[in-house]
């Protein structure tokens, strides 16, 4: 008994002498394996960890980010990673060059906008101010709307006011004509003096503003204020936390409601039939389920606008530089209404409350342009349409369209599950199962013929539509 007191208190002193040595020993036996099992080793030295929703975060060992807490994704060094979807350019700019290039930011908001129509006119024998409508401006220019009326004779006389009676088309020209009633009649003006006439149309008026939803009702007791979302494919939501069902990789992040939106389900197919609870279905999809989405309600007579200098058309597309982080900004296509003053409408692509370049927008998309390895060298970009026709080295080509619905063209996992169906030999990923008829009553329609083996050729992918 006493030898055995002896004995610990020995191996006691021993391992507090030596507990440098020994924990060195430990570490390098142990090398390799963090806390977690082995799916948590530590990255060899070409693989790294970033998180796609914080692309500045990256680091040499698993785990989760710092911003989001979300589980870090692996990646080579230097490989290019694919962008969220909607992104169609992420740059990463250094403090020094954001200063350099004078980049400034300012966020996104509502506010009552107004397209502003200038118009020349003759008084008439009866008092009437007409007009001459140019073609362009016509669907800014209707009855009731006040008017501003100025002589032309260059006086100093304030204007007087007016309201559009009436808007006449000539049916030799096919031209159109205000007329224009002025309001004060104790300012009457002759016959025959040329005058200036200014309009002003609410945006919220015109559509596609005017369907936008607006003034939301008061939430309901146990209505959602938070859904989940997945950082590299934002069509993908869900009430729940899970995986993302498009790739089965990335954890769905939760994403706390603004004031002004609601979640409410609907059917992607047919967009009429909706609901305000989950658990309804739709019976034109054969009893599919309605999946949820995010309806963003304007204050009333608002739109949401972005400032002039933000905009970025290329003739095709319309584009917006977003800050995502400081330094980090994605070019996003947005679809704008009518210019009003230095504003844009916004009625879609962008949320309230997001940052957008408004100084040295334009700088960003010549630099994507003249050197698109910028914009992917860190962060990375998708393959271009040559590489993905090309298909790897093998020489086999890869699948056109490959997660997406062949009959919708939809992302698959933005109406939830996908399922998945054996056609001709083949096995087909839809986004739904209403789509199922449809692909069986007419699959050339929408799949791409079968290929010989040797033919090596990629194969031409049909359009939804088609």
């Amino acid at each position: 008994m006493r030898l055995r007191f002896i004995v610990v208190l020995a191996g006691a002193f021993v391992v507090a002498g030596q507990w440098e040595t020994l924990r060195n020993h430990w570490d390098r036996w142990t090398r390799g394996f963090v806390q977690g099992g082995a799916s948590s080793r530590v990255a060899p030295p070409n693989i790294e960890y970033f998180c796609p929703m914080d692309p500045v975060v990256v680091s040499m060992q698993p785990g989760k980010c710092d911003i989001c807490n979300m589980a870090l994704v692996r990646r080579k060094i230097g490989d290019m990673a694919p962008l969220p979807s909607g992104v169609l350019a992420r740059m990463q700019l250094s403090p020094h060059r954001v200063q350099l290039a004078g980049i400034q930011t300012a966020p996104v908001d509502y506010r009552p906008t107004a397209r502003e129509v200038a118009l020349t006119g003759v008084v008439r024998d009866d008092g009437l101010v007409r007009c001459r409508v140019p073609e362009r401006d016509r669907p800014f220019v209707v009855d009731g709307l006040a008017a501003d009326v100025t002589p032309d004779d260059g006086s100093k006389q304030p204007g007087l006011k007016g309201e559009v009676s009436a808007l006449e088309i000539d049916s030799r020209d096919a031209r159109a004509s205000a007329l224009i009633r002025l309001e004060e009649s104790g300012r009457a003006l002759p016959p025959a003096t040329r005058v200036f006439a200014t309009v002003r149309r609410p945006v919220a008026e015109l559509e596609p503003f005017r369907s936008l939803p607006s003034d939301p009702t008061p939430r309901a007791k146990g209505e959602l204020l938070a859904v989940y979302l997945c950082p590299q494919h934002p069509e993908v939501l869900a009430t729940e936390r899970g995986r993302c069902p498009v790739d089965r990789n990335n954890n769905l992040q939760r994403r706390a409601l603004l004031d002004d939106q609601r979640v409410r389900w609907w059917c992607p197919m047919h967009p009429a039939v909706t609901a305000d609870h989950a658990g309804e279905s739709c019976r034109d999809c054969g009893g599919m389920k309605l999946i949820p989405r995010i309806v963003t309600y304007r204050p009333p007579g608002r739109v949401l606008t972005v400032p002039e200098s933000a905009v970025v058309d290329t003739g095709t597309r319309t584009v917006v530089f977003v800050e995502q982080a400081p330094g980090v900004f994605d070019g996003v296509e947005v679809d704008v209404g009518p210019r009003c003053g230095d504003v844009y409408p916004v009625a879609s692509g962008l949320e309230p409350g997001q940052r957008v370049a408004i100084r040295g927008a334009f700088l960003l998309d010549a630099e994507t342009r003249l050197n698109p390895g910028l914009a992917a060298s860190y962060f990375g970009a998708g393959r271009s349409t040559r590489d993905e026709a090309a298909g790897p080295p093998g020489g086999e080509a890869i699948v056109p369209d490959e997660g997406t619905c062949p009959v919708t063209g939809r992302p698959l996992g933005s109406m939830g599950e996908p399922v998945s169906i054996t056609i001709e030999g083949r096995t087909v990923r839809l986004c739904c199962k209403g789509c199922e008829a449809r692909l069986r009553e007419s699959p050339d329609r929408y799949l791409p013929p079968p290929r010989a083996r040797n033919d090596r050729r990629p194969a031409l992918p049909r359009s939804a539509g088609e």
